[in-house]
């Protein structure tokens, strides 16, 4: 005969119980999970987002950045044209005779020294026409065939001179102004300048 003395009884209704709950347990588990995964997707797609959002904003900021440099250059440049401007008027009203002769355009000047045995060993200190090298007197070197000696050139950013002396590289529209030092003239180097010419009354 068995022992049922250490036999357990389980009720089949209580058994069946157990075994919903645990279906129920399992069932919330997968909701959960899928939660979970739903939850991790949606974080990835606002990660990115975020990340993508980053990206354009540096490009934006870089943009902008270009943008105003580039502003910041034009209205350099504005403003250059503009004191140009103020400056070939106000030259203009100040010409010693603007008639329909007078004329301006663009210039390539340079500068050059008196006495300088650059320009030949015969350089007397004199001019081609005869006047004293001398910088105070504010001389400038054109060509006689489209500048007429005694006419009054006003150069951009630097004032009005006196054409009398020419060079044998002072061909066309080439200007060069005579100054006291070396250091001076090639400091100046070659510069492209506005420059206004009034011919002498007898020219």
């Amino acid at each position: 005969m068995e022992n049922w003395d250490n036999a357990v009884v389980v009720d089949s209704r209580e058994l069946q119980r157990l075994r919903d709950e645990h279906a129920n347990v399992q069932k919330a588990s997968r909701k959960q999970r899928l939660l979970l995964l739903v939850l991790a997707g949606g974080c990835a797609v606002t990660g990115l987002g975020l990340y993508m959002g980053a990206l354009r904003l540096t490009a934006t900021e870089r943009d902008a950045k270009e943008c105003r440099k580039t502003a910041m250059r034009s209205n350099v440049v504005l403003a250059a044209l503009a004191r140009s401007h103020e400056n070939i008027l106000a030259a203009t009203e100040k010409a010693p005779s603007v008639g329909t002769k007078s004329w301006g355009r663009r210039f390539t000047v340079t500068k050059y020294l008196p006495n300088s045995p650059a320009y030949g060993k015969f350089n007397d200190g004199l001019t081609s026409t005869l006047w004293k090298a001398d910088p105070k007197s504010r001389i400038v070197a054109v060509d006689p065939k489209l500048i007429p000696y005694g006419s009054w050139v006003w150069v951009e950013g630097l004032g009005w001179y006196r054409a009398q002396d020419c060079g044998s590289a002072i061909k066309g529209f080439r200007l060069d102004l005579l100054t006291a030092t070396e250091r001076d003239a090639m400091a100046f180097g070659k510069q492209d300048r506005f420059v206004i010419v009034v011919p002498s009354a007898d020219a």
